[in-house]
């Protein structure tokens, strides 16, 4: 049924049926022609306006206050942090005016240049720290992979990059796991479970303490980076002259962070969630979390629509009607399954005449009459069961994907066949760069939170209690 409308079978072809699936659902429409570059269209918009209404709310919950940075870098900030700059100059946009010989200025590729020589100006005493500020923009790369909506952008769009600065390294820690706390909410807002692991020295910023990344399993057989929580310590202070006097009259750099994610959250949500009619949306996301579908002829259209918008108006919920005469109902349960609506209710002179309304849950397809009293009770626990069953799913989809791995041989059976292979690591970066050599496509991206039992690294067989993860990335 999927391909005989046009949407490829899930399993069949992850990739085709994600990018089919983010048209037909109207979140972007990528035909627009600069590569890497997409329109936002409607529901997609929404969707992500949700996300951030409700990071906005979080991160102000907690004192994190929202600011706006100017889109124009000039050369000159680049060039404060000279390995900043030496990461991110063949990924930049050049801009230039019609009266420049040549481009002095730069789109933003990360917030850091743009932010930090301002840090320097408003932080001058201890009073002024901690510093804790965020935005939402968009953030521009020159991308030269293969690029994918969503997923590897050229315009990383709605993305937020909370930026702090504090007195002391204890008290840039305890942002830090804040900062975790924070992401756990959000993620569980999408019904996703992450994988969330350490990064070594040598794969975070330079000069950096540590970073935590987000990690998701998509159904691709890869994990996608999903948002990072990087302790700068003092390397941007430094370079970006970021110092304020203490309490005891001395001058000191401030203790850095730096956090941030965005429409990826929007990528893990559609590939993991789903299925072969298209998207499944959690109810806390979803733009429309019921849709109505009158169904009617013409003598019965006026009663039956007229039912339909009563019920709408007193449902406490974001609600929809479907009334479109030039559609079949058919044709409006597959248009609205495409989008992800949690709940359809169908609604025709029987459901009026025997005040007993149909409802479909998205995930699962099951039908139930509901009496029409009962209604709106029933759909808020069926929208808070699919919520939680979601997420379920999603962490079922995560300890299915994880296997232990001892050698060589069981890393590439399992990495490089769309799984993830649990293996313990020594720490060192050749080892680390070794995995990279069992198969192409496989790195070891990160390692566990917590050390683990003993064991022996995968690869030089020394004695460890670090345990990593090892897949396909995108």
């Amino acid at each position: 049924m999927a391909e005989e409308e046009g949407i490829t079978a899930k399993k069949k072809d992850f990739s085709e049926w994600y990018n089919q699936a983010v048209f037909a659902a109207g979140i972007l429409d990528k035909r627009y022609d600069v590569k890497g570059l997409n329109v936002w269209m409607n529901y997609g918009y929404e969707i992500m306006l949700n996300l951030k209404n409700f990071w906005d709310l979080l991160f102000r919950e907690h004192g994190i206050k929202e600011m706006y940075f100017p889109l124009l870098v000039p050369e000159k900030y680049c060039e404060q942090n000279p390995s900043w700059w030496e990461g991110f100059k063949d990924q930049a946009y050049w801009v230039k005016s019609s009266d420049e010989d040549k481009a002095s200025h730069i789109l933003r590729p990360t917030g850091e240049p743009a932010m930090y020589p301002m840090f320097s100006t408003w932080i001058r005493s201890h009073r002024d720290l901690p510093f804790r500020i965020y935005e939402t923009v968009s953030s521009f790369r020159y991308e030269t992979k293969h690029t994918r909506p969503l997923i590897r952008d050229r315009e990383i769009t709605l993305w937020h990059e909370i930026h702090t600065a504090h007195a002391s390294s204890e008290e840039a820690e305890k942002e830090a796991s804040l900062h975790q706390k924070l992401y756990d909410i959000i993620w569980r807002k999408c019904a996703l479970l992450p994988l969330k692991v350490v990064k070594p020295e040598w794969e975070i910023f330079p000069g950096a303490v540590g970073a935590v990344e987000y990690y998701n399993y998509m159904p691709s057989g890869k994990v996608m980076e999903n948002g990072s929580i990087n302790n700068l310590g003092q390397a941007y202070s430094k370079k970006f002259n970021i110092k304020f006097r203490d309490k005891d009259k001395k001058e000191k750099y401030a203790w850095q962070l730096c956090t941030g994610n965005g429409a990826r959250l929007l990528a893990a949500v559609i590939g993991v969630h789903g299925d072969d009619k298209g998207l499944v949306l959690p109810p806390e996301i979803a733009p429309v979390q019921v849709v109505i579908v009158p169904i009617y002829n013409n003598k019965t259209k006026s009663k039956v629509v007229g039912k339909a918008q009563q019920l709408k108006a007193k449902l406490p919920f974001r609600v929809e009607v479907d009334d479109r005469d030039e559609f079949t109902p058919g044709w409006k349960f597959n248009y609205w399954e495409m989008k992800g609506v949690p709940v359809r209710i169908e609604l025709g002179e029987r459901e009026i005449a025997g005040k007993t309304i149909t409802v479909a849950r998205r995930d699962t397809g099951k039908k139930e009459k509901i009496a029409e009293k009962l209604l709106e009770d029933r759909i808020k626990k069926l929208l808070g069961s699919m919520q939680n069953d979601l997420l379920e799913n999603s962490k079922k989809q995560l300890e299915v994907a994880v296997h232990t791995a001892k050698n060589k041989k069981e890393i590439s059976s399992l990495a490089g066949n769309g799984k993830i292979a649990k293996v313990h690591w020594c720490g060192s970066e050749k080892c680390w760069g070794g995995i990279k050599d069992i198969e192409e496509g496989i790195e070891l991206f990160g390692t566990d939170l917590k050390k683990s039992g003993k064991g022996k690294c995968v690869l030089c067989g020394k004695a460890t209690d670090t345990v990593g993860y090892v897949a396909n990335t995108y």
